[in-house]
């Protein structure tokens, strides 16, 4: 496999985040990452605008970055992303595929450190859904910081026998690889509690995702309670749902959240029962 390109549309220069006013802005970036479709539909966008202006004739299969049951926030860009490189370049075959992933991160992967996000995921961990060989793979990601997912990405792409790689991010944040907790602070920039998270559920456009669902999990509990007292069916289902496939209750960083959120649930309804009893 020939060594990896990269290709971004911002690098962080500043250990306060992101700026305000840019292509990709702190308040977007926050919100993509808790299920904003709008704001992850315009980087996709972009990013496919990049792509097309470097890519040969040889056909290429897309991914994003690996995950075991519940979509990440990556996700998110793959449609958008194939349906504007299609619109650019009618003469490139596109293809989609998933890479799946053993397992589940125990923890916010954005809040570990250089170590434990070592620890935390490796190639044998991940396995191509569809023959690969002699591929040109195109991988969507939100953020580079220690390159961590990228190396193991690289390693069971290059097992699986791909010809080229190249790795698509919205931000590229590698200058804080010594501190990879940035991607926290960047992730919360617009999200600081339920009421944030609501506001976003509440847009047309929005696709729920893994990074919500830890979110609401880490709310304090009178922020949970206020979160499923104000949130939709259809949403508390899904987040529900979403507990359930990735077996976050089984995973010891979660599992005492889960029992919260199972406590909040029910109290929720005996309220909820109480007054129309």
């Amino acid at each position: 496999m020939s060594k990896g390109k990269r290709i971004c549309l911002t690098k962080l220069s500043s250990e306060h985040g992101l700026p305000e006013a840019a292509l990709v802005d702190a308040k977007s970036y926050s919100r993509f990452k808790h299920g904003d479709a709008a704001a992850g539909r315009r980087f996709a966008v972009a990013l496919a605008a990049l792509a097309a202006r470097r890519l040969d004739e040889r056909p290429v299969l897309v991914t994003t970055s690996a995950f075991a049951q519940v979509p990440p926030a990556a996700y998110s860009l793959l449609i958008p992303f194939v349906q504007h490189l299609r619109l650019l370049r009618p003469d490139l075959q596109v293809d989609t595929f998933r890479i799946t992933r053993r397992g589940v991160s125990n923890g916010d992967y954005s809040r570990m450190t250089s170590e434990d996000r070592r620890t935390s995921i490796g190639a044998s961990d991940l396995t191509p859904e569809r023959d690969v060989t002699g591929a040109v793979v195109l991988a969507l990601d939100d953020i580079r910081v220690t390159g961590n997912h990228e190396r193991a990405m690289d390693r069971c792409l290059a097992d699986a026998g791909v010809a080229e790689i190249r790795h698509l991010y919205v931000v590229d944040a590698a200058a804080f690889a010594d501190c990879p907790q940035i991607e926290s602070v960047l992730n919360e920039s617009a999200t600081g509690g339920a009421a944030e998270l609501l506001d976003i559920a509440a847009e047309r456009r929005f696709v729920p995702n893994a990074r919500l669902c830890r979110r609401v999990l880490s709310l304090p509990q009178d922020e949970l309670r206020d979160f499923v007292q104000r949130a939709t069916p259809s949403l508390l289902g899904w987040l529900s749902a979403a507990i359930e496939h990735d077996g976050l209750a089984r995973v010891p960083a979660y599992e005492n959240r889960v029992r919260a959120w199972e406590s909040v649930l029910a109290e929720t309804d005996q309220e909820a029962d109480a007054v129309t009893g």
